[in-house]
């Protein structure tokens, strides 16, 4: 049997004496010691703290684990104590998407995961795990929510939901060292460990030292060829230098007709659009960026509504109180939501979700399945009206190009690996990224020099670095500036073809006046309000 253990690495402060490690990682070292399974782990080694990760790798292949899986980032391990706990190394995203290590985890007849990682690193791994069908037991202490059980996928909580939280709404401690009983108790249970340690071979030991190091040179090879392409700019050398051809070109035919009360071609709907745009500027300025403050927090949820008729919030599912503002202010972004997208465009979605990753990280997202679409907004994140719009437009973004019969049946949610073919994002990807190749598709699990160069080098494909990340995201940010700006007048750049390329499409053109007509009377309404 072949195991992947994923989990977090903590050291408990409270012990003084001598350095004692916690956190979902140890559940490796139990795994290992108690079967003669092949177990390997994920989870991220420091570089910044050498000897401890030296010690760690040493007592794992000790027990058994092999590390050659986990990731390597450059901050101190996590700290824990009696107070709470610094996510530290844990928090950085590090599990591969590339084609190799996937087929490396197809692989794996088990899956246990802690939910003291990186949320999207362990949820990638769930839904991997789910695809795939592999048997799959989730530890968690609270971190983040989990609600994925079934037949293949146990989830096994470990803290009483009901004193999960402090005052301020923060998580219970990842002390998954002060479970490993119930842990080891419910392995055996199911067959995957036995009662006692066991002896291995020799043939049955993970690889020596020797193939860290080897594994070390090549990653110091990697990141010296990553560093010469940045400065080289050798990267997509020719995209640059020919810029976007006329593959590139965009086919508007202003006189195209349009279904819209308003106007009646693309060419009337685009100066109708851009005259509410004009009128919007009176309010509000829609462009305005406020100064951000990243502060790191493991994300938790405060309250989940159903989306009932006529797009009423209601059974509301309060899981915490909120650390700041109130239950109705935070009611009232859904109400813009639904005033400002025409509703008919938001039938879909099933849920509204309160939360909070700290100030600066994920503003909001869309959780699109086939039993409906969840809406989630980050209550740190949402106290600027120009920003919130632009949040609210880019969520629909993903709403309008993802809908889940664009997906086959084999994925969980919007993987690209299960995107039908002839579908607007498959159309969109084969028009503007087929060119980066297969293995730029999804940048968001690269490390960070990789995500670097691809956007430098592409400076001219994309407006702001979150928008290379893959073709979702780029949709997204180019759906915003297709809608709360004019439209280029340039094709030189391709973000800017991009943007152009939307005026192609009359349901698009009239959807635009839709959304700044609504966005223009809202704000007016505000504005009276206030008066």
């Amino acid at each position: 049997m072949k195991i992947l253990v994923a989990g977090g690495i903590y050291i408990n402060t409270e012990q003084t004496e001598h350095i004692e490690l916690a956190g979902g990682f140890k559940t490796a070292g139990l795994v290992g010691s108690h079967s003669r399974h092949a177990v390997y782990i994920h989870t991220n080694f420091s570089t910044e703290e050498t000897k401890i990760t030296s010690a760690i790798k040493k007592s794992l292949r000790e027990q058994g684990v092999d590390p050659r899986y986990a990731g390597t980032v450059s901050d101190v391990y996590g700290r824990l104590d009696k107070e709470g706990f610094e996510s530290g190394s844990n928090l950085y995203e590090t599990v591969r998407l590339d084609h190799r290590f996937r087929k490396k985890l197809e692989a794996f007849d088990v899956f246990i995961l802690t939910t003291d990682i990186a949320e999207r690193d362990f949820r990638w791994l769930l839904t991997f795990a789910n695809n795939h069908r592999i048997k799959t037991h989730v530890f968690t202490c609270g971190e983040y929510p989990v609600r994925h059980d079934n037949g293949r996928i146990h989830v096994h909580t470990l803290y009483d939901p009901e004193g999960a939280t402090d005052s301020d709404g923060e998580q219970s401690q990842p002390a998954y060292h002060e479970h490993i009983g119930t842990i080891k108790d419910i392995l055996q249970a199911d067959g995957i460990i036995e009662p006692l340690p066991v002896e291995r071979a020799f043939s049955e030991q993970p690889k020596s030292p020797l193939y860290d190091a080897g594994r070390f040179i090549a990653q110091i090879a990697a990141l010296a060829l990553v560093a010469a392409l940045v400065l080289g700019g050798a990267i997509f050398l020719l995209q640059q230098i020919s810029g976007p051809g006329e593959e590139y070109e965009t086919y508007i035919d202003w006189q195209a007709p349009v279904d819209h009360d308003s106007c009646s071609t693309i060419e009337e709907c685009k100066n109708l659009g851009d005259r509410y745009l004009g009128e919007l500027a009176e309010y509000v300025d829609i462009q305005d960026e406020p100064h951000v403050f990243i502060e790191n927090r493991s994300r938790f949820d405060y309250i989940t509504y159903q989306v009932g008729g006529d797009f009423q919030l209601t059974d509301p599912d309060y899981q915490a109180d909120l650390p700041i503002g109130t239950e109705a202010e935070f009611m009232g972004i859904w109400e813009k939501f639904t005033a400002i997208i025409p509703n008919e465009r938001i039938a879909s979605i099933s849920q509204f979700n309160l939360f909070s990753d700290g100030e600066g990280n994920t503003l909001a997202y869309v959780d699109i399945q086939p039993e409906g679409t969840t809406l989630g907004v980050d209550i740190r994140d949402n106290d600027n009206r120009a920003s919130q719009y632009r949040t609210l437009i880019h969520e629909y973004g993903h709403i309008h190009s993802l809908p889940s019969e664009d997906f086959t049946d084999e994925c969980i949610g919007t993987e690209l690996d299960c995107l039908k073919e002839d579908t607007l994002m498959a159309d969109y990807i084969s028009r503007f990224w087929s060119q980066y190749g297969d293995k730029w598709i999804e940048n968001k699990y690269k490390s960070d020099p990789e995500k670097e160069a691809f956007f430098n080098n592409n400076i001219n494909d994309f407006y702001v670095p979150y928008q290379a990340l893959n073709p979702k995201e780029d949709y997204a940010v180019t759906f915003v500036s297709f809608i709360t700006k004019s439209m280029p007048q340039g094709d030189s750049q391709l973000k800017e073809v991009k943007v152009r390329a939307f005026y192609e499409d009359p349901d698009l053109v009239a959807l635009r006046v839709d959304i700044l007509e609504n966005l223009l009377a809202y704000e007016k309404e505000r504005a009276s309000n206030e008066a």
